[in-house]
């Protein structure tokens, strides 16, 4: 779930040429200069998604409490580059809400004319070409609670990049949420950003996780009928300079891993980062191709949104993703397969501790990545104190109403 902070989002690099690259940057003046004069509507919300390509995170799940509790206050709008979720997200357009395409009249005036944004990602990602000035306020939702070093603190980051990240993306939030007190102030320390802009709030995609803890997504099981079974996701994070690798073992054994799923009945599945979709697909684990019924790919492409997929999830193993700083709130086993972690620690850098936050077992052989499901599985129970304690330090909130004070927050901002 992290994007390397950049002044000019992926979109824009393949829309535009190095020749460009000044003219791009005064049309996001251009507009920023508009935007201060522009006459605002204080009841007009946008929210934004992913490079402008995606209906996801904590924008969409923000976006959707809106339009269900506060649609009656607010005009409420999502705006996209992607033609194709305007018909999608409101394909009958009978809902109290907009779906507009950025790269249109409607889409340029919207902006302007809105007193709050929502992000999630950094700078100009989510609405490329545009940055906001100080008369709209501006609510960095973040797309995951960081262990790593984001923005300004990853080690090896480009001073004088990040200053023109600053100018054109960070400096131009208003707020920025985050889900504890030791949360908020990693977060304002990597970003740069006052203390008192960073709020604690927690993420509106958690108020998911706890209302559907016990009660998981029906549509879902009704297309993947297996989730009923016991369910292992292996979700690593992405590596900027290589490809990740799942199951970094000398001792790696399809055939000793399948046998250990057909004897529980259980089902492992396999999810990267968005840019590693193709890499698991074609079967680049290792250079094998997944073996047996019981390895499955979970690209994003068949699940969409992972955190739908997370209350069927019974073991989680990750590494430096902060999904599995989410899945604390299920109080369910976690391991750890932190094969390069002094490479990573080298290039990226991580904000803590990595032993003392992680509340589960480092297996760094097929035989110990065996034992510890097996383990797991006999007692799900086994490490929930210590899953208890480190859920303390990054949430602040257990009550599925993230979204109800960034309402508080918005209100405030009119």
């Amino acid at each position: 779930m992290s994007y390397r902070t950049r002044a000019l989002s992926s979109l824009e690099r393949n829309l535009i040429s190095r020749p460009l690259w000044v003219l791009s940057h005064i049309s996001i003046l251009f507009f920023k200069l508009l935007d201060f004069i522009w006459p605002k509507d204080s009841n007009l919300l946008v929210f934004s998604g992913h490079q402008g390509q995606r209906f996801s995170d904590n924008s969409k799940y923000l976006f959707q409490k809106f339009v269900k509790y506060y649609n009656n206050e607010f005009q409420i709008i999502w705006i996209t580059c992607n033609k194709s979720l305007v018909r999608t997200i409101n394909p009958d357009r009978s809902n109290d809400f907009q779906v507009i395409y950025q790269y249109s009249l409607v889409g340029f005036l919207t902006l302007l004319r809105a007193k709050v944004v929502f992000y999630v990602t950094l700078g100009t990602d989510d609405i490329p070409f545009v940055a906001f000035s100080r008369r709209t306020v501006t609510i960095q939702l973040w797309h995951g609670i960081p262990i790593k070093r984001i923005s300004g603190a990853e080690i090896g980051r480009n001073k004088w990049r990040h200053s023109l990240d600053r100018l054109l993306g960070i400096s131009q939030y208003t707020y920025w949420i985050a889900s504890s007190t030791i949360d908020r102030n990693s977060t304002a320390l990597c970003v740069g950003l006052p203390i008192d802009r960073v709020v604690v709030t927690g993420y509106p995609r958690n108020d998911y996780l706890i209302e559907h803890k016990n009660a998981p997504s029906s549509d879902l099981l009704a297309r993947f009928p297996y989730l009923q079974k016991k369910i292992i996701l292996y979700a690593p994070t992405w590596r900027e300079k290589t490809k990740v690798q799942f199951f970094p073992f000398d001792d790696f054994s399809f055939e000793d891993i399948n046998a250990f799923l057909e004897a529980n009945d259980a089902y492992l599945l396999l999810r990267g980062h968005l840019a590693d979709d193709v890499y698991v697909q074609r079967g680049g684990i290792r250079g094998k191709s997944l073996a047996g019924d019981r390895i499955i790919a979970a690209t994003h492409d068949v699940f969409e949104d992972v955190q739908e997929l997370l209350p069927f999830v019974d073991i989680l193993v990750s590494d430096y993703s902060g999904i599995w700083v989410d899945y604390l709130l299920l109080d369910r086993p976690l391991i750890f397969v932190p094969y390069d972690l002094e490479e990573y620690e080298k290039e990226r850098g991580l904000l803590y501790n990595y032993h003392h936050i992680t509340p589960g077992p480092k297996v760094s052989t097929n035989k110990e990545f065996i034992e510890a499901m097996q383990a797991y599985i006999q007692d799900p129970k086994k490490d929930s104190k210590r899953r208890a304690c480190i859920k303390k330090i990054f949430h602040e909130y257990e009550d599925g109403l993230s979204y109800r004070r960034i309402y508080e927050l918005v209100k405030r901002c009119r």
